[in-house]
Protein backbone atom coordinates (compact mmCIF):
# COMPACT_ATOMS: atom_id res chain seq x y z
CA UNK A 1 0.00 0.00 0.00
CA UNK A 2 2.86 2.47 0.48
CA UNK A 3 4.00 4.73 -2.73
CA UNK A 4 4.53 8.58 -3.24
CA UNK A 5 0.80 9.34 -3.09
CA UNK A 6 -3.00 8.26 -3.11
CA UNK A 7 -3.62 7.17 -6.63
CA UNK A 8 -7.02 5.59 -7.21
CA UNK A 9 -6.56 4.29 -11.35
CA UNK A 10 -9.88 4.16 -13.70
CA UNK A 11 -7.59 3.43 -16.64
CA UNK A 12 -10.41 1.74 -19.40
CA UNK A 13 -12.49 -0.16 -17.02
CA UNK A 14 -15.37 2.43 -18.39
CA UNK A 15 -17.29 -0.82 -18.97
CA UNK A 16 -20.68 -1.89 -17.61
CA UNK A 17 -21.22 -4.83 -15.13
CA UNK A 18 -21.18 -8.66 -17.72
CA UNK A 19 -24.98 -9.22 -17.94
CA UNK A 20 -26.27 -12.77 -18.67
CA UNK A 21 -28.11 -13.12 -21.68
CA UNK A 22 -30.74 -15.22 -22.27
CA UNK A 23 -28.54 -17.94 -24.69
CA UNK A 24 -25.72 -17.58 -22.17
CA UNK A 25 -27.95 -17.98 -19.04
CA UNK A 26 -25.88 -21.07 -16.97
CA UNK A 27 -28.04 -23.85 -16.12
CA UNK A 28 -28.24 -22.89 -12.25
CA UNK A 29 -29.91 -20.14 -13.10
CA UNK A 30 -32.21 -21.31 -15.39
CA UNK A 31 -34.54 -22.00 -12.61
CA UNK A 32 -38.20 -23.31 -14.24
CA UNK A 33 -37.33 -21.95 -17.73
CA UNK A 34 -37.14 -25.14 -19.11
CA UNK A 35 -40.79 -25.97 -18.15
CA UNK A 36 -44.35 -24.51 -19.61
CA UNK A 37 -45.27 -21.38 -18.12
CA UNK A 38 -48.63 -22.21 -15.76
CA UNK A 39 -51.52 -21.16 -16.59
CA UNK A 40 -52.77 -19.87 -13.57
CA UNK A 41 -51.56 -19.27 -10.09
CA UNK A 42 -52.84 -17.89 -6.53
CA UNK A 43 -49.90 -15.44 -7.06
CA UNK A 44 -47.82 -14.08 -9.43
CA UNK A 45 -45.04 -11.94 -8.45
CA UNK A 46 -43.68 -9.42 -10.82
CA UNK A 47 -39.93 -8.78 -10.58
CA UNK A 48 -36.91 -11.08 -9.78
CA UNK A 49 -34.78 -8.66 -7.08
CA UNK A 50 -34.69 -8.56 -3.46
CA UNK A 51 -38.54 -7.41 -3.18
CA UNK A 52 -39.47 -9.79 -5.91
CA UNK A 53 -38.18 -13.08 -4.58
CA UNK A 54 -38.64 -11.95 -0.80
CA UNK A 55 -42.64 -11.92 -1.59
CA UNK A 56 -42.50 -14.96 -3.78
CA UNK A 57 -40.75 -16.98 -0.79
CA UNK A 58 -42.84 -15.91 2.15
CA UNK A 59 -46.68 -16.63 -0.07
CA UNK A 60 -44.90 -19.80 -1.10
CA UNK A 61 -44.28 -20.00 2.68
CA UNK A 62 -47.76 -19.47 3.59
CA UNK A 63 -48.96 -22.61 0.66
CA UNK A 64 -49.80 -20.22 -2.11
CA UNK A 65 -49.25 -21.67 -5.79
CA UNK A 66 -46.50 -18.85 -6.61
CA UNK A 67 -45.40 -17.83 -10.11
CA UNK A 68 -42.28 -15.57 -10.28
CA UNK A 69 -41.36 -13.64 -13.75
CA UNK A 70 -38.58 -11.49 -14.36
CA UNK A 71 -37.70 -9.70 -17.59
CA UNK A 72 -33.90 -10.80 -17.02
CA UNK A 73 -32.24 -13.11 -14.71
CA UNK A 74 -32.64 -13.00 -11.32
CA UNK A 75 -30.87 -10.55 -9.09
CA UNK A 76 -30.16 -8.78 -12.28
CA UNK A 77 -31.74 -5.35 -11.67
CA UNK A 78 -30.82 -2.94 -8.69
CA UNK A 79 -30.64 -5.86 -6.06
CA UNK A 80 -27.54 -7.47 -8.17
CA UNK A 81 -25.69 -3.74 -8.58
CA UNK A 82 -25.78 -2.16 -5.39
CA UNK A 83 -23.49 -1.88 -2.20
CA UNK A 84 -24.96 -4.08 -0.42
CA UNK A 85 -25.51 -1.96 3.10
CA UNK A 86 -28.12 -3.04 5.49
CA UNK A 87 -28.83 -2.59 9.18
CA UNK A 88 -29.97 -0.63 11.47
CA UNK A 89 -32.82 2.48 10.41
CA UNK A 90 -33.76 5.86 11.36
CA UNK A 91 -35.03 7.07 14.79
CA UNK A 92 -37.39 9.73 13.89
CA UNK A 93 -40.04 10.19 16.67
CA UNK A 94 -42.85 10.49 13.99
CA UNK A 95 -45.19 7.58 12.96
CA UNK A 96 -43.11 7.75 9.78
CA UNK A 97 -40.16 7.20 11.61
CA UNK A 98 -41.07 4.71 13.66
CA UNK A 99 -42.88 3.01 10.98
CA UNK A 100 -39.74 2.31 8.56
CA UNK A 101 -37.58 1.65 11.86
CA UNK A 102 -39.98 -1.14 12.85
CA UNK A 103 -39.54 -1.87 9.22
CA UNK A 104 -35.77 -1.75 9.00
CA UNK A 105 -35.71 -3.83 12.14
CA UNK A 106 -37.82 -6.53 11.50
CA UNK A 107 -35.85 -6.87 8.17
CA UNK A 108 -32.84 -6.99 10.41
CA UNK A 109 -34.22 -9.88 12.39
CA UNK A 110 -35.05 -11.85 8.90
CA UNK A 111 -31.39 -11.72 7.25
CA UNK A 112 -30.01 -12.07 10.67
CA UNK A 113 -31.88 -15.08 12.46
CA UNK A 114 -34.99 -16.37 10.58
CA UNK A 115 -33.70 -17.07 6.95
CA UNK A 116 -30.48 -18.52 7.38
CA UNK A 117 -31.79 -20.83 9.39
CA UNK A 118 -34.46 -21.60 6.78
CA UNK A 119 -32.63 -21.52 3.79
CA UNK A 120 -29.44 -23.10 4.91
CA UNK A 121 -27.09 -20.44 3.70
CA UNK A 122 -24.44 -18.13 4.17
CA UNK A 123 -25.53 -14.40 2.93
CA UNK A 124 -22.34 -13.34 4.72
CA UNK A 125 -24.08 -10.95 6.65
CA UNK A 126 -21.47 -8.90 8.71
CA UNK A 127 -22.71 -6.45 11.17
CA UNK A 128 -19.38 -4.51 12.23
CA UNK A 129 -21.23 -1.50 12.76
CA UNK A 130 -21.31 1.67 9.60
CA UNK A 131 -19.95 4.93 9.67
CA UNK A 132 -21.20 8.27 8.56
CA UNK A 133 -18.39 10.71 7.68
CA UNK A 134 -17.88 14.17 7.79
CA UNK A 135 -16.08 15.96 5.74
CA UNK A 136 -17.38 19.79 6.06
CA UNK A 137 -19.16 21.65 8.69
CA UNK A 138 -22.29 21.37 7.52
CA UNK A 139 -21.81 17.40 7.39
CA UNK A 140 -20.65 17.69 10.72
CA UNK A 141 -23.53 19.63 12.28
CA UNK A 142 -25.91 17.31 10.41
CA UNK A 143 -24.15 14.06 12.39
CA UNK A 144 -24.69 16.37 15.82
CA UNK A 145 -28.16 16.83 15.18
CA UNK A 146 -29.28 13.43 13.96
CA UNK A 147 -26.95 11.85 17.08
CA UNK A 148 -28.81 13.98 19.19
CA UNK A 149 -32.40 12.48 17.73
CA UNK A 150 -31.36 8.96 17.74
CA UNK A 151 -29.72 9.08 21.20
CA UNK A 152 -33.41 10.18 22.38
CA UNK A 153 -34.91 7.42 20.80
CA UNK A 154 -32.79 4.90 22.07
CA UNK A 155 -30.47 4.43 19.01
CA UNK A 156 -27.01 2.69 19.42
CA UNK A 157 -24.74 5.17 17.87
CA UNK A 158 -22.03 7.44 18.84
CA UNK A 159 -20.34 10.17 17.62
CA UNK A 160 -16.17 9.85 17.39
CA UNK A 161 -14.05 13.00 16.52
CA UNK A 162 -11.01 12.61 14.38
CA UNK A 163 -8.78 11.03 16.27
CA UNK A 164 -10.90 8.04 17.32
CA UNK A 165 -11.98 7.19 14.10
CA UNK A 166 -8.50 7.30 12.95
CA UNK A 167 -7.95 4.56 15.68
CA UNK A 168 -10.92 2.56 13.98
CA UNK A 169 -9.26 3.52 10.85
CA UNK A 170 -5.83 4.52 10.14
CA UNK A 171 -6.19 5.29 6.49
CA UNK A 172 -8.28 8.29 6.27
CA UNK A 173 -7.52 11.67 5.20
CA UNK A 174 -6.42 14.40 8.01
CA UNK A 175 -9.02 16.59 6.24
CA UNK A 176 -11.86 14.40 7.97
CA UNK A 177 -13.92 16.11 10.59
CA UNK A 178 -15.16 12.73 12.52
CA UNK A 179 -18.09 10.16 12.21
CA UNK A 180 -20.95 9.00 13.27
CA UNK A 181 -20.72 4.86 13.83
CA UNK A 182 -24.27 3.27 14.00
CA UNK A 183 -23.35 -0.27 15.16
CA UNK A 184 -26.80 -2.36 13.61
CA UNK A 185 -25.09 -1.32 10.40
CA UNK A 186 -23.41 -3.93 8.38
CA UNK A 187 -23.32 -5.29 4.73
CA UNK A 188 -23.99 -8.47 3.21
CA UNK A 189 -23.52 -10.41 -0.42
CA UNK A 190 -27.00 -9.60 -2.19
CA UNK A 191 -26.61 -12.76 -4.67
CA UNK A 192 -26.17 -14.83 -2.00
CA UNK A 193 -29.61 -13.91 -0.52
CA UNK A 194 -31.77 -13.07 -3.07
CA UNK A 195 -30.84 -16.60 -4.80
CA UNK A 196 -31.26 -18.18 -1.53
CA UNK A 197 -34.99 -16.67 -1.34
CA UNK A 198 -35.54 -17.51 -4.97
CA UNK A 199 -34.83 -20.83 -4.49
CA UNK A 200 -36.13 -21.25 -1.18
CA UNK A 201 -39.47 -20.36 -2.55
CA UNK A 202 -38.80 -23.21 -5.67
CA UNK A 203 -38.11 -25.91 -2.90
CA UNK A 204 -41.63 -24.67 -1.46
CA UNK A 205 -43.17 -24.91 -4.67
CA UNK A 206 -43.41 -21.97 -6.32
CA UNK A 207 -42.31 -21.51 -10.35
CA UNK A 208 -39.16 -18.92 -10.95
CA UNK A 209 -39.12 -17.86 -14.72
CA UNK A 210 -36.42 -15.69 -15.46
CA UNK A 211 -36.32 -13.94 -19.36
CA UNK A 212 -40.08 -13.62 -19.07
CA UNK A 213 -41.22 -10.38 -19.00
CA UNK A 214 -44.77 -9.09 -17.70
CA UNK A 215 -46.42 -6.99 -20.55
CA UNK A 216 -49.26 -6.38 -18.37
CA UNK A 217 -51.49 -6.88 -15.65
CA UNK A 218 -55.25 -7.94 -16.66
CA UNK A 219 -58.68 -7.08 -14.78
CA UNK A 220 -61.67 -6.97 -14.74
CA UNK A 221 -64.92 -5.89 -12.57
CA UNK A 222 -62.75 -4.44 -10.33
CA UNK A 223 -60.27 -7.32 -10.05
CA UNK A 224 -57.10 -8.63 -11.11
CA UNK A 225 -57.82 -11.67 -13.45
CA UNK A 226 -54.30 -12.23 -14.47
CA UNK A 227 -51.04 -11.33 -15.95
CA UNK A 228 -49.92 -11.36 -19.91
CA UNK A 229 -46.22 -12.26 -20.37
CA UNK A 230 -43.88 -12.74 -23.13
CA UNK A 231 -44.20 -17.00 -22.89
CA UNK A 232 -48.45 -16.70 -22.32
CA UNK A 233 -50.88 -15.14 -20.18
CA UNK A 234 -51.20 -16.73 -16.35
CA UNK A 235 -54.96 -16.58 -14.80
CA UNK A 236 -54.83 -15.14 -11.26
CA UNK A 237 -56.91 -13.28 -8.42
CA UNK A 238 -53.29 -12.15 -6.88
CA UNK A 239 -50.54 -9.87 -8.43
CA UNK A 240 -47.91 -8.64 -6.72
CA UNK A 241 -45.69 -5.96 -8.35
CA UNK A 242 -42.02 -5.48 -7.40
CA UNK A 243 -40.36 -3.74 -10.43
CA UNK A 244 -38.48 -1.03 -8.26
CA UNK A 245 -37.58 1.53 -11.14
CA UNK A 246 -39.90 -0.26 -13.57
CA UNK A 247 -43.01 -0.13 -11.63
CA UNK A 248 -44.03 3.32 -13.91
CA UNK A 249 -44.08 0.76 -16.98
CA UNK A 250 -46.05 -2.00 -15.11
CA UNK A 251 -48.61 0.58 -13.58
CA UNK A 252 -50.03 2.89 -15.96
CA UNK A 253 -51.90 4.95 -13.69
CA UNK A 254 -49.08 5.55 -11.45
CA UNK A 255 -48.91 9.07 -11.15
CA UNK A 256 -46.45 10.54 -13.21
CA UNK A 257 -43.11 11.06 -10.74
CA UNK A 258 -44.46 9.36 -8.09
CA UNK A 259 -41.60 6.18 -8.85
CA UNK A 260 -38.43 7.76 -11.35
CA UNK A 261 -35.31 5.70 -12.22
CA UNK A 262 -32.35 7.42 -10.94
CA UNK A 263 -28.91 5.55 -12.57
CA UNK A 264 -26.41 4.85 -9.56
CA UNK A 265 -23.00 4.12 -10.18
CA UNK A 266 -19.83 2.04 -8.30
CA UNK A 267 -16.26 1.39 -8.93
CA UNK A 268 -14.33 -1.46 -7.49
CA UNK A 269 -10.53 -2.28 -6.88
CA UNK A 270 -7.89 -4.94 -6.69
CA UNK A 271 -7.73 -6.54 -3.61
CA UNK A 272 -5.59 -5.22 -0.52
CA UNK A 273 -5.37 -6.01 3.27
CA UNK A 274 -7.68 -4.78 5.38
CA UNK A 275 -8.39 -1.14 5.96
CA UNK A 276 -12.02 -0.68 6.24
CA UNK A 277 -13.72 -2.18 8.80
CA UNK A 278 -17.16 -1.48 7.89
CA UNK A 279 -18.90 0.18 5.26
CA UNK A 280 -18.90 3.83 5.23
CA UNK A 281 -21.17 6.43 3.75
CA UNK A 282 -20.61 10.54 3.51
CA UNK A 283 -21.99 13.57 2.04
CA UNK A 284 -25.27 12.78 3.77
CA UNK A 285 -25.47 8.85 2.26
CA UNK A 286 -24.37 10.47 -1.60
CA UNK A 287 -21.58 8.68 -1.28
CA UNK A 288 -21.22 4.93 -0.04
CA UNK A 289 -18.39 2.18 0.07
CA UNK A 290 -17.10 -1.01 2.20
CA UNK A 291 -14.25 -3.66 1.45
CA UNK A 292 -15.31 -6.98 0.37
CA UNK A 293 -14.45 -10.19 2.09
CA UNK A 294 -12.21 -10.93 -0.44
CA UNK A 295 -10.06 -7.24 0.14
CA UNK A 296 -11.26 -5.56 -2.99
CA UNK A 297 -12.45 -1.85 -2.35
CA UNK A 298 -16.14 -0.59 -3.43
CA UNK A 299 -17.23 2.77 -3.28
CA UNK A 300 -20.41 4.26 -5.27
CA UNK A 301 -21.98 7.38 -5.54
CA UNK A 302 -21.70 10.85 -6.98
CA UNK A 303 -24.66 11.30 -9.39
CA UNK A 304 -24.34 14.99 -9.13
CA UNK A 305 -22.19 14.54 -12.30
CA UNK A 306 -23.94 12.35 -14.14
CA UNK A 307 -26.29 13.80 -17.00
CA UNK A 308 -29.24 14.84 -15.19
CA UNK A 309 -27.70 13.67 -11.86
CA UNK A 310 -28.80 10.47 -13.25
CA UNK A 311 -32.58 10.87 -12.84
CA UNK A 312 -35.12 9.35 -15.73
CA UNK A 313 -32.47 7.58 -16.97
CA UNK A 314 -32.86 3.52 -17.23
CA UNK A 315 -29.70 2.92 -19.23
CA UNK A 316 -26.68 0.98 -17.34
CA UNK A 317 -23.89 2.42 -18.34
CA UNK A 318 -20.98 4.31 -16.64
CA UNK A 319 -19.83 7.38 -17.59
CA UNK A 320 -16.51 8.93 -16.97
CA UNK A 321 -17.17 12.52 -15.09
CA UNK A 322 -18.87 10.07 -12.50
CA UNK A 323 -16.49 7.11 -11.86
CA UNK A 324 -13.37 10.04 -11.68
CA UNK A 325 -15.82 11.41 -8.87
CA UNK A 326 -15.77 8.37 -7.05
CA UNK A 327 -12.26 7.99 -7.15
CA UNK A 328 -11.30 10.91 -5.92
CA UNK A 329 -14.10 10.39 -2.72
CA UNK A 330 -11.90 8.03 -1.70
CA UNK A 331 -8.58 8.77 -2.23
CA UNK A 332 -9.81 12.00 -0.86
CA UNK A 333 -10.93 10.02 2.53
CA UNK A 334 -9.00 7.77 2.56
CA UNK A 335 -5.20 8.86 1.43
CA UNK A 336 -3.32 6.57 3.06
CA UNK A 337 -4.05 3.34 1.13
CA UNK A 338 -1.86 4.90 -1.59
CA UNK A 339 -2.26 3.30 -5.40
CA UNK A 340 -4.75 1.05 -5.84
CA UNK A 341 -5.70 0.52 -9.53
CA UNK A 342 -9.73 -0.03 -10.32
CA UNK A 343 -10.74 -3.11 -12.11
CA UNK A 344 -14.19 -2.63 -12.80
CA UNK A 345 -17.49 -0.17 -12.89
CA UNK A 346 -20.65 -1.01 -13.30
CA UNK A 347 -24.18 1.13 -13.15
CA UNK A 348 -27.35 0.08 -11.88
CA UNK A 349 -30.82 1.89 -11.69
CA UNK A 350 -32.58 2.37 -8.80
CA UNK A 351 -36.21 3.72 -7.92
CA UNK A 352 -37.01 7.25 -6.46
CA UNK A 353 -40.66 8.20 -4.78
CA UNK A 354 -41.34 11.55 -4.19
CA UNK A 355 -41.56 11.36 -0.65
CA UNK A 356 -38.60 9.11 -0.22
CA UNK A 357 -40.55 6.35 0.93
CA UNK A 358 -41.02 2.74 -0.65
CA UNK A 359 -44.33 1.62 -2.00
CA UNK A 360 -45.54 -1.33 0.06
CA UNK A 361 -49.17 -2.53 0.28
CA UNK A 362 -52.27 -2.75 -1.67
CA UNK A 363 -52.60 -0.57 -4.78
CA UNK A 364 -55.45 0.99 -6.49
CA UNK A 365 -59.19 0.44 -7.30
CA UNK A 366 -58.29 -3.50 -8.17
CA UNK A 367 -58.65 -6.01 -5.70
CA UNK A 368 -55.91 -8.58 -5.69
CA UNK A 369 -53.11 -5.74 -6.92
CA UNK A 370 -50.03 -4.88 -4.33
CA UNK A 371 -46.60 -3.36 -4.80
CA UNK A 372 -43.46 -3.54 -3.09
CA UNK A 373 -40.90 -1.44 -5.39
CA UNK A 374 -39.58 2.43 -5.15
CA UNK A 375 -36.77 1.60 -2.13
CA UNK A 376 -34.32 5.12 -3.13
CA UNK A 377 -31.01 2.80 -2.93
CA UNK A 378 -32.04 1.34 0.33
CA UNK A 379 -34.04 -2.26 -0.73
CA UNK A 380 -31.52 -4.23 1.59
CA UNK A 381 -32.70 -2.69 4.40
CA UNK A 382 -36.26 -2.79 4.29
CA UNK A 383 -37.53 -5.24 1.21
CA UNK A 384 -37.46 -8.56 2.60
CA UNK A 385 -39.12 -7.38 5.44
CA UNK A 386 -41.69 -5.80 2.94
CA UNK A 387 -41.98 -9.21 1.47
CA UNK A 388 -43.48 -10.76 4.40
CA UNK A 389 -45.27 -7.92 5.24
CA UNK A 390 -47.17 -8.23 1.82
CA UNK A 391 -47.63 -11.98 1.98
CA UNK A 392 -49.26 -11.38 5.07
CA UNK A 393 -52.45 -9.25 3.59
CA UNK A 394 -52.23 -11.02 0.45
CA UNK A 395 -52.90 -14.42 2.66
CA UNK A 396 -55.32 -12.04 5.36
CA UNK A 397 -53.44 -12.82 7.67
CA UNK A 398 -52.98 -10.49 10.75
CA UNK A 399 -50.15 -7.37 10.10
CA UNK A 400 -47.23 -7.20 12.05
CA UNK A 401 -46.03 -3.95 10.61
CA UNK A 402 -47.54 -0.43 10.43
CA UNK A 403 -47.86 0.04 6.08
CA UNK A 404 -49.55 3.53 6.35
CA UNK A 405 -46.74 5.68 5.28
CA UNK A 406 -45.91 3.15 1.96
CA UNK A 407 -49.33 3.39 0.94
CA UNK A 408 -49.11 2.49 -2.71
CA UNK A 409 -51.76 4.81 -3.31
CA UNK A 410 -50.82 8.01 -1.52
CA UNK A 411 -50.05 9.80 -4.76
CA UNK A 412 -53.02 9.66 -6.28
CA UNK A 413 -54.99 10.80 -3.53
CA UNK A 414 -52.63 13.44 -2.65
CA UNK A 415 -51.16 14.40 -5.84
CA UNK A 416 -47.73 14.57 -6.51
CA UNK A 417 -44.92 16.84 -4.77
CA UNK A 418 -41.04 16.18 -5.17
CA UNK A 419 -39.62 16.52 -1.86
CA UNK A 420 -37.18 13.43 -1.54
CA UNK A 421 -34.27 13.73 0.87
CA UNK A 422 -32.18 11.48 -1.19
CA UNK A 423 -32.02 14.39 -4.17
CA UNK A 424 -31.79 17.37 -1.54
CA UNK A 425 -30.04 20.19 -3.08
CA UNK A 426 -30.00 19.01 -6.24
CA UNK A 427 -30.50 20.89 -9.83
CA UNK A 428 -32.12 18.27 -11.59
CA UNK A 429 -34.83 17.39 -8.36
CA UNK A 430 -37.69 16.22 -11.10
CA UNK A 431 -40.50 18.34 -10.35
CA UNK A 432 -40.68 18.69 -13.93
CA UNK A 433 -41.42 14.84 -13.74
CA UNK A 434 -44.80 15.10 -11.68
CA UNK A 435 -46.14 18.33 -14.05
CA UNK A 436 -44.64 16.69 -17.52
CA UNK A 437 -44.39 12.87 -16.99
CA UNK A 438 -41.16 13.26 -18.89
CA UNK A 439 -38.78 9.88 -18.21
CA UNK A 440 -35.92 9.37 -20.39
CA UNK A 441 -35.62 6.20 -21.73
CA UNK A 442 -32.88 3.82 -23.48
CA UNK A 443 -33.73 5.84 -26.66
CA UNK A 444 -33.31 9.22 -25.59
CA UNK A 445 -30.85 12.46 -26.72
CA UNK A 446 -28.03 11.67 -24.61
CA UNK A 447 -27.39 8.38 -26.29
Amino acid sequence: MDGPGPSWTTREVLVNEERNERGSTSWADRFDLDRPLPAEADVVVIGGGVAGCSAAYQLSKRGKKVVLVEMRGICSGASGRNGGMTGGGTMVPTQVGRAVFELNTENLRLIQEELPAELGEDFSLRLEGSLDIAMTDEQWDHLVATHGSASKAGGDVELLDREQLADIVPVVSERVLGAKLSRRGGHLWPFALVHAMANGARRNGALVFPWTPAQEVLTSNGRVTGVRTSAGTIATGAVVVATNAWTPKILHDLPAGAVVPARGQILVTQSVGPVLPMPFGTNFDKEYGRQTATGQLLCGGYRRLDIDEGLGHYEERVTAPVVSGIAECLSGIFPGVGHVPVIRAWAGIMGFTADGLPLIGSYGSADGLYVSAGYNGGGFGMAVAAGKAVSQRVAGEPEQLDLTPFDPSRFASRGVSWDNPFTAGEKSNPKSYSESGAIRSESSAED
